[in-house]
Parts: C-alpha cells; structure tokens; sequence
C-alpha cells in the first residue's frame, strides 16, 4: 500500500468470483463515459505487446550465449497468465528451435494455461510475421506443482525457495518463481534431464510477495531463530 500511495495509484477491489477482464471494461467504459483515455492492462501483462518482452528476452540470451560459447538445451519457468511462455516459445521457434521452453503450472489449471499460451503464441507469431505451424508442438505446461491453487504455498515451493537462497544466495518469491522452481526440481528428480544437458531456469520477478508469506516459512524460521535464552 505504502508504493501504491506514493505514485498515487488508486486500487479497486473485486471479488474472487467475478471476472477480472469484465470487471477491468467496465471500469475503462466508465471513464471513456468521463472524456479519459484509459488502457488496460491485462493480467500478467499477457498480451501480445507483452510478450514481446519475452521475444526480446530470448534475442538477448543468444548474444549472452554467443559471448559466453555456451549452449541450452531447455528453459523451464512459471507459467500461469501466458504472456512469458508465449514469448519464450515464439522467441526460440525462431532463434533457438532446438531449445525446448517448459512452463510449470502456477495456476492449478494446466491445461487451461497451456490454450491459453497457444493462442497467444500464435497471435504473437502473425504479429511478428512469423510460421505458427510448429507453436503447438512447442508448446508444454507441467502441471503438478501448483497445489491446490493459485497463490497457495506448498511444501516443495518452501523447499525450493529455501534450497535457491541458501546454494545460489537467489530469493524466490512463493506464488511465481517458487513453484516454478519447485517444479525444476522436480523434473531433475524424476530424470527428465541429463548430466550432459544444460538447463535454463527463469526467474520472472515478484520477489516482495516473499514477505506476506511469511507464514509458510514459519517452521523454519524457527529452526534458526535464537531461543529466547540465546538474546
């Protein structure tokens, strides 16, 4: 609240029930009503302007790659409202085909988030003139490691938060990267990848929302607080 009060920025609440793209047109048409130009930003930024981020993303990793004589073999990150994944794929399809992009499920939906990165995969790929012939071949979402929802902790997220920030010295946050990471782990455990292979893991942000969930890390942060005797 406190930045949200600095840039003056007012926010409207709706209800977990209501659809959030209705809620957002009919407040945009109540101020066209007023003479204002309003525009909306979808969620998660999922649109193909968006994306384009992503696009991006993937031509600077190859002139990363290209310094560093270095080659991938997959990229794996959270994937929920589809604008990362829909650049990732449009991006590689087109410089780095033989990479494979691995959305983890954060949305409890798979296979709704999965149709929705498709679509904009291709909307993306006409905008950018682009062959959209292969995006469904390219295009996977792991479920599994949402839990039961959206924004709701799990005990591989904690183990992954933790296991990053404690070898990489990396935060994770628990509704996006977390679970992302969680499922990398995964994916390792259960062989997915070789030792010769060289993974990509992508780590899109929201490291603040680590701080409202501190009740997910209560048990360990008890195992390294000092007891009352030690102050």
């Amino acid at each position: 609240m406190l930045l949200n009060a600095l840039f003056g920025m007012k926010a409207h609440f709706c209800s977990v029930k209501e659809d959030r793209v209705l809620v957002m047109q009919r407040m945009a048409d109540e101020l066209r009503q007023q003479g204002k130009k309003p525009y909306i930003i979808p969620y998660g930024v999922s649109n193909v302007l968006g994306a384009l981020g992503y696009v991006n993303c993937v031509l600077e990793l190859v002139m990363q790659m290209q310094s560093l004589s270095l080659s991938l073999d997959a990229i794996v990150h959270a994937s929920g409202s589809s604008g990362t994944q829909s650049g990732l794929i449009v991006g590689t399809a087109a410089l780095l085909p033989d990479v494979q992009i691995l959305g983890i499920d954060i949305d409890a939906e798979a296979e709704r988030v999965r149709l929705d990165v498709l679509h904009l995969s291709n909307a993306l790929a006409a905008y950018l003139h682009q062959k959209t012939e292969d995006l469904d071949q390219r295009t996977q979402v792991i479920a599994g490691y949402a839990g039961p929802g959206y924004g709701i902790p799990t005990p591989e997220m904690v183990e992954a938060v933790e296991l990053f920030a404690r070898l990489e010295g990396i935060t994770l946050d628990p509704v996006y990267a977390g679970k992302g990471a969680a499922g990398l782990l995964g994916l390792v455990r259960q062989g997915r990848f070789s030792k010769q292979e060289t993974i990509l893991f992508i780590h899109t942000g929201g490291i603040p929302a680590l701080y409202a969930y501190r009740s997910a890390f209560a048990q360990r942060l008890r195992a390294i607080s000092p007891s009352q005797h030690d102050i």
